[in-house]
């Protein structure tokens, strides 16, 4: 063999390994799971815009319409969160598999994911699936973004671009254009939005304000900005707070000077951390789990129900001013994801605002207490119920009325 061929050799081996490194680094990983198996669910919900004839609170929100009207019915919201759709094709498979199976058996008007949809490199893939699932399955979804949507610069999908391929599917209500203060500053976050559903005068219900609270701050100049240590946890800005406060204005003025609401966002607040005195260590993963009493909280705060298995995995710095906010306009609950094997609903008796984990959705944790779902229901006279129900469907707890 001349010198020249083998040079030939040596650079085709050369430029086989780099096209076999490629093919595996980028290489996307769907789940696997039979999506045209799913069937759309029968339901009479639609969105209205502001100015539909039916509408009379202004903003856009969703309504279930029978016969030309809204309907009086129960107006039924199911909460699932931490799917975590991953590359392990076992885990994700079972779990896209309780996930269908519940929505199937709950029959919901609305799906209200709580973040960690997903998670995994090379998710591209994973990202359309999840969006062609949801298609399928024919039910108005609201996601909020987790800490694991685009929480790595590389090989993942961005958490802009998740929120703009999710916010095109004809029943998402995720929005993706970018909010604005009254005074023009930028809100941080992708995907904060909110969503309504009207009763039969055509006035909201209830609201729901999702905001943003982060992933992992990367950038020297993001530490510097929030004035703490390196990939510390984001949490919700001034800015996000402030537009909550001015689009709450707003709708309220519209909807006749009242507006029921309710806040969902993926980490904990601080405020939660600071409603439970923590008397000794957890440790993750104990079979043996810390069950609270009501001396167990804090001055102000009662333990509805629930179970506290890890620590609360709160961002390290908080003003605040998004809980006094909520607290200040009558908000009635906050719903989180993040720690998956917490379950606790907690209420403020002088601030008359609930905080609840929303029941884990993956399989991968094996904790069948903290897994399940929560279902919300909305009645025509105003009131409203909020249910924890286990994997099987069983009840497991009434954990707030109004």
């Amino acid at each position: 063999m001349t010198k020249a061929k083998k040079i030939a050799v040596i650079l085709l081996s050369v430029a086989t390994v780099i096209v076999i490194a490629c093919g595996i680094v980028f290489y996307q990983v769907p789940f696997d799971y039979d999506l045209s198996s799913i069937s759309p669910l029968p339901n009479d919900v639609q969105l209205l815009a502001a100015d539909h004839p039916l509408n009379n609170s202004g903003s856009p929100a969703l309504a279930k319409i029978k016969n030309g009207a809204i309907s009086n019915e129960p107006f039924r919201i199911l909460f699932l969160t931490d799917v975590h759709l991953c590359e392990l094709q076992s885990s994700t498979r079972e779990t896209i598999e309780r996930f269908v199976k519940w929505v199937y058996s709950e029959k919901p008007d609305l799906i209200i994911l709580g973040g960690d949809t997903l998670n995994g490199l090379n998710d591209s893939v994973r990202v359309l699936q999840f969006r062609y699932l949801m298609d399928r399955l024919g039910v108005y979804w609201a996601p909020v973004l987790g800490n694991h949507e685009g929480d790595r610069d590389f090989l993942m999908t961005s958490r802009e671009d998740v929120v703009k391929c999710w916010s095109k599917s004809p029943r998402c209500l995720m929005e993706s254009d970018t909010k604005k203060t009254a005074d023009g500053r930028t809100v941080d976050g992708y995907g904060n939005y909110v969503l309504s559903v009207l009763g039969a005068d055509g006035l909201i219900t209830d609201s729901f304000f999702f905001l943003d609270n982060g992933s992992k701050l990367m950038e020297e100049k993001e530490y510097k900005k929030w004035g703490v240590s390196k990939k510390a946890d984001t949490a919700i800005s001034q800015a996000q707070v402030d537009w909550y406060q001015e689009t709450y204005a707003a709708m309220k003025e519209k909807n006749g000077g009242t507006l029921t609401h309710m806040c969902v966002i993926h980490k904990p607040l601080q405020e939660l951390a600071a409603a439970i005195e923590i008397t000794g260590e957890i440790d993750y993963g104990k079979e043996v789990t810390w069950h609270f009493t009501d001396q167990a909280t804090a001055d102000g705060w009662t333990l509805i129900d629930g179970t506290l298995r890890d620590k609360i995995h709160c961002p390290p710095y908080q003003d605040g001013a998004l809980y006094s906010a909520l607290v200040t306009n009558g908000a009635k609950a906050m719903f989180f994801g993040h720690d998956h094997v917490n379950d606790l609903t907690v209420y403020n008796t002088h601030d008359d605002i609930y905080l609840t984990y929303i029941r884990l959705t993956t399989v991968t944790e094996r904790v069948a207490d903290a897994e399940g779902y929560n279902i919300l229901s909305l009645y025509p006279n105003g009131s409203y119920d909020y249910r924890a129900y286990k994997t099987s469907g069983a009840l497991d707890a009434i954990l707030f009325t109004d």
